[in-house]
């Protein structure tokens, strides 16, 4: 998985408090963002050729673009069914490709959101979590698109870090909305009974703090749409992603009668019983909360298993990482992991096959090595709370 293939969101109206108090939403450089002509597998045919100012489902008209995926684009869009005494309603849009698989996974995503949505519980967590409020099918040129419809927020949480000109979120910063994604996520997991299975930054969005914000958002996007066209002439619109989508297509639910034990989360997040094919359960989710967070403050993965030798993903190396900074794997985890992965991974006398030396440069961002004779060396990790919930 690309690291944003689908810029999903699962926790929302976490931060409301910290943003530009009123000001007008500053939109990103291009530098941060990426279109999805220039994926790799982009395919004009599939996307649907959204235009701003196109009414969607004779209902939503589309303001501005807010993001895209290698399976959807997402709008911010306007609900024109509002009556003149009543105060504006926006949206956030995502239009799905019109393939198969793209569909099957939009319709599971809808089905994972009804599911959460007849939950009857109160579990301080439950609203947190961002649903689907309505879908419905446009017809395209080669076949339907299926349309999801929420609830509209702000930018995902990592972009905090760009507005405030840093590298990474800082703690001060990251504390406050720590406890809200904890609960969410723990409603996700003790109440709706749903593994996640694909966390990552994008998926935690910020609440608006003024209505003003999101009004004067809109009124700046329709002055500048930012539309430009790719090779075939079809028009792409520059995102401006100060708010995002949701994904629930990848979750899964966690009571099942067979463990669960295919492939899941994007390469950097993956848990090591993903890796090595152990089974896994909602503690995959946690593996993948605790590296994302890592990545917010450090504005860098904590293992990206790039093999130095070839410079693509390896598990071995993301392995090989791992017992780098944190020692081998525990015995029960090595055996319920599968044994042809572990003859890939392991010799017979229990050491990794790497071709290579991993350092601790290679998998501790430089600015966080802490020298041999720093004062802090010693010290139990159990003591350092640097961040609580």
């Amino acid at each position: 998985m690309s690291a944003y293939r689908r810029a999903p969101a699962i926790l929302a109206r976490v931060f409301s408090s910290i943003s530009n108090q009123g000001s007008a939403p500053r939109t990103m450089s291009s530098p941060f963002i990426r279109e999805e002509n220039q994926s790799p597998y982009y395919d004009p045919e599939r996307y649907y050729p959204a235009r701003v100012g196109e009414t969607i489902g004779n209902r939503y008209r589309i303001i501005s673009k807010l993001g895209w995926g290698t399976s959807s684009t997402v709008w911010l869009a306007k609900d024109t069914t509002r009556w003149a005494w009543q105060s504006n309603r926006y949206v956030t849009l995502k239009i799905t490709n019109c393939g198969k698989v793209e569909q099957n996974s939009a319709y599971d995503e809808v089905e994972m959101s009804q599911q959460i949505s007849r939950l009857r519980s109160n579990h301080e967590g439950r609203r947190y979590i961002r649903l689907v409020k309505e879908s419905f099918e446009i017809q395209g040129r080669l076949g339907n698109h299926l349309c999801l419809v929420f609830e509209p927020l702000r930018e995902p949480l990592w972009f905090l870090g760009k507005h405030l000109g840093c590298n990474g979120v800082p703690p001060a910063v990251l504390k406050p909305p720590l406890k809200s994604l904890l609960l969410g996520l723990d409603c996700l997991h003790s109440e709706c009974h749903i593994i996640h299975t694909d966390l990552k930054s994008d998926n935690f969005l910020l609440g608006f703090e003024d209505p003003n914000v999101l009004e004067s958002y809109v009124r700046q996007q329709e002055s500048d749409p930012a539309a430009f066209k790719d090779g075939s002439g079809r028009p792409i619109y520059q995102s401006r992603p100060d708010f995002g989508p949701l994904d629930f297509s990848s979750a899964v639910s966690g009571r099942v009668s067979v463990p669960h034990n295919h492939d899941i989360q994007p390469q950097p997040f993956c848990a090591p019983e993903v890796l090595l094919k152990a089974t896994w359960t909602y503690s995959a989710d946690i593996w993948n909360l605790g590296i994302m967070l890592w990545e917010l403050l450090a504005d860098d993965v904590l293992f990206n298993g790039l093999d130095p030798t070839s410079n693509t993903y390896s598990r071995t190396t993301h392995i090989a990482q791992m017992i780098r900074l944190l020692g081998p794997p525990p015995q029960q985890l090595l055996e319920r992991a599968d044994e042809g992965v572990c003859s890939q991974l392991f010799s017979s006398r229990g050491m990794i096959l790497c071709s290579f030396h991993i350092t601790s440069t290679n998998c501790w961002p430089r600015r966080f090595q802490v020298p041999e004779s720093h004062p802090i060396r010693g010290v139990q990790s159990s003591k350092c709370h640097a961040i609580s919930p």
